[in-house]
């Protein structure tokens, strides 16, 4: 169930393999306005996006507005935080790298995200940018050619019966009217960050609450990659190759993180023109007027760069975050709308501030680059409420875990207590790094297509 990146690489994996599989959509091919109306919600705690303008319900899902930028997690987002619980993947990097490459080409981007040391405790990544690649674009003559792929489009999953501890009928609902059911062997739910919660939480609860055995964790543990402007930065002795896309990335190691107690953070940095550079190291020479001669004696060599600095960054997971059922709204066929709960923390606020600060001290020391911070950082206010909002990256809520009171899927994403429901989406991570879900999305995919074909 879902046609996003989730669904749609698993059912065509699946059915590459010789695998009869239903791909039910409860969109349609193009965005209506009676489909998104589904996705309306309310926002409880920290301003955030509207509910039904932070994803789309058609084919392809939300690929259809999404920006490209990717990147995998990295090998130290798998392990557990010291003194957090909640943190730690039950797989290794070593479980999701063999999809590394062919998630790569669905999304059409290169392989290639290098990690060089900048420092002793700052790395240099790279990002990369997808077309983007929009999924029901990408795939729907291949799913209309192909002899094991039906899709059903605007159809809405609205329930699920089970014998025992399988599942053996999803029952769907169309706009246009008419029930039907479909009876297979095994069922996956892609229906997204926020929509596999609400789903989850709506069947069980036909279900008198007995479908899921640790149903008080459904919805928990969601988490967002909250994103602000940190301030501006000028480089030193820039080589031709230091920007990709007129970008560069960094992050800090995880044993300064460790040290630091902050979760992982991206420094992204945009290269300014020949002028505003020049405007910055001008601002610089009226307080610092020997830097400043000496930054612009480097502009004349082309030896200095300017740049925006802004953040995106790993959020803590906390049991309050969660999406929950409306006890007074609900949609078109019945079903409780989403009510998000969503608030950052201070521990989320002192990541950022404390991972530019070490940044801005480190290339100072190093004679790197000077950092000039955003005033509520130098002045140690909250982030402005204008300048920090999260980008549409929704994770957690049905998060996986080798221990069923801790999560809803096990390492291979089957629902604790159920032997043939699955999960796909970046509803299942534990936490997020600071990496943008889609790539890991298509990697877990792969790795569950891989996993449903042995079985």
């Amino acid at each position: 169930m879902g046609s996003g990146p989730a669904g749609m690489t698993l059912a065509l994996k699946l059915a590459q393999s010789g695998q009869r599989v239903a791909l039910v959509e409860a969109g349609v091919l193009e965005y209506e306005d009676w489909s998104q109306d589904h996705y309306k919600g309310r926002v409880i705690g920290d301003s955030y996006h509207d509910l039904d303008g932070a994803r789309l319900r058609m084919f392809g899902g939300s690929s259809n507005h999404w920006a490209g930028h990717c990147i995998p997690l990295e090998r130290e987002d798998f392990l557990p935080r010291s003194g957090n619980p909640n943190t730690g993947w039950p797989i290794s990097i070593d479980d999701v790298d063999p999809f590394l490459a062919e998630a790569c080409d669905i999304l059409e981007i290169p392989n290639e995200f290098e990690e060089a040391a900048y420092t002793d405790t700052i790395r240099k990544t790279r990002f990369q940018w997808s077309p983007p690649v929009l999924f029901g674009e990408k795939y729907h003559a291949e799913i209309s050619q192909s002899a094991n792929l039906t899709a059903y489009l605007g159809s809405a999953l609205v329930g699920l019966e089970r014998e025992g501890q399988r599942i053996t009928t999803a029952n769907f609902r169309r706009h246009s009217g008419g029930d039907f059911d479909i009876q297979a062997q095994t069922f996956v739910i892609c229906t997204g960050g926020i929509e596999n919660s609400r789903l989850l939480l709506w069947i069980n609860a036909q279900n008198n609450d007995a479908l899921i055995p640790n149903h008080n964790l459904i919805g928990r543990h969601w988490t967002e990659h909250p994103h602000t402007q940190l301030g501006e930065v000028l480089f030193d002795d820039v080589p031709d190759d230091f920007f990709h896309n007129d970008e560069a990335t960094f992050s800090l190691t995880r044993a300064r993180q460790d040290q630091a107690g902050i979760f992982n953070a991206a420094l992204q940095v945009e290269a300014y023109s020949y002028s505003r550079t020049k405007k910055l190291v001008a601002d610089i020479a009226c307080v610092a007027p020997a830097l400043g001669s000496r930054l612009f004696e480097a502009m004349g060599k082309k030896l200095i760069c300017g740049a925006r600095l802004h953040g995106q960054w790993e959020q803590a997971p906390v049991d309050e975050n969660r999406v929950t059922l409306s006890a007074d709204s609900r949609d078109a066929f019945g079903i409780p709308r989403s009510e998000l709960f969503w608030q950052r923390s201070d521990a989320d606020r002192n990541t950022i501030v404390e991972t530019v600060r070490i940044f801005a001290n480190e290339l100072a020391e190093t004679g790197k680059g000077r950092v000039r911070l955003a005033d509520w950082i130098t002045d140690d206010l909250p982030i402005p409420e204008t300048e920090m909002m999260a980008v549409w990256h929704h994770m957690g809520g049905t998060r996986m875990s080798d221990d069923p009171t801790n999560g809803i899927t096990d390492k291979d994403l089957r629902v604790h207590g159920l032997e043939n429901l699955y999960l796909g989406g970046s509803s299942v991570y534990p936490t997020g790094g600071y990496a943008n879900p889609t790539l890991m999305i298509v990697q877990l995919s792969l790795r569950l297509a891989a996993r449903l074909t042995r079985a």
